[in-house]
């Protein structure tokens, strides 16, 4: 489990905008979206007998969850047009995913980054916005979970690593069984956080 994110950028900046409640800003809180053309990464497919991966995370501010980036691949090759994915927060339990805090469907088209793997398989590069995320606390830790949901979909579908050295790693399970595992690797993200000044 990566407990330490030492790679804290603010990479996107959003313009503020004010609301009854306040101004809304959001920077880039959590980067780990450089990914490793080297390695296959982990299939990450909804349903009872597929794989879950989870990636551990904290905020440096609390906030929303506002959008969402990351990178994956086909292994039958690029997939044209939106695709669904499940994207799941859950608090952390001793360092592994606990319970499930929050749970959303998005649409989401993978952009041809013009890279492949080590297995020649396109990497594609994702972009969504949550509409219903929780507001998370700073220095907390979450984990992160994004699962390939499409029903037309046919062919697996993996998470990129993370290109870095963050000490650190990723849990698994399949299905929704109760147990994880442990990996040594981190994931391809970066997550936008809006929070009310």
């Amino acid at each position: 489990m990566a407990i330490e994110k030492t790679k804290f950028v603010f990479g996107i900046a959003v313009g503020a905008m004010m609301t009854v409640g306040g101004a809304v800003s959001a920077d880039t809180v959590e980067d780990q979206s450089t990914f490793d053309k080297n390695a296959y990464g982990w299939d990450s497919v909804a349903g009872s007998a597929n794989q879950q991966i989870a990636d551990d995370f904290r905020l440096k501010r609390a906030g929303k969850i506002s959008t969402l980036n990351w990178t994956g691949k086909y292994h039958d090759g690029a997939v044209a047009g939106n695709k669904l994915f499940e994207i799941v927060i859950f608090a952390d339990q001793k360092g592994v995913p606990g319970k499930a805090i929050h749970v959303e469907t998005v649409k989401a088209g993978g952009l041809d980054t013009g890279v492949s793997d080590i297995g020649k398989h396109k990497l594609l590069s994702y972009k969504t916005t949550l509409k219903r995320s929780p507001r998370l606390d700073m220095n907390r830790i979450y984990w992160l979970t994004i699962r390939e949901s499409d029903p037309t979909t046919t062919s697996r579908w993996s998470w990129s690593f993370h290109n870095g050295n963050i000490a650190g790693g990723f849990s698994y399970r399949l299905g929704m069984q109760k147990a994880w595992s442990v990996g040594s690797r981190d994931m391809a993200y970066a997550l936008t956080v809006s929070s009310t000044d």
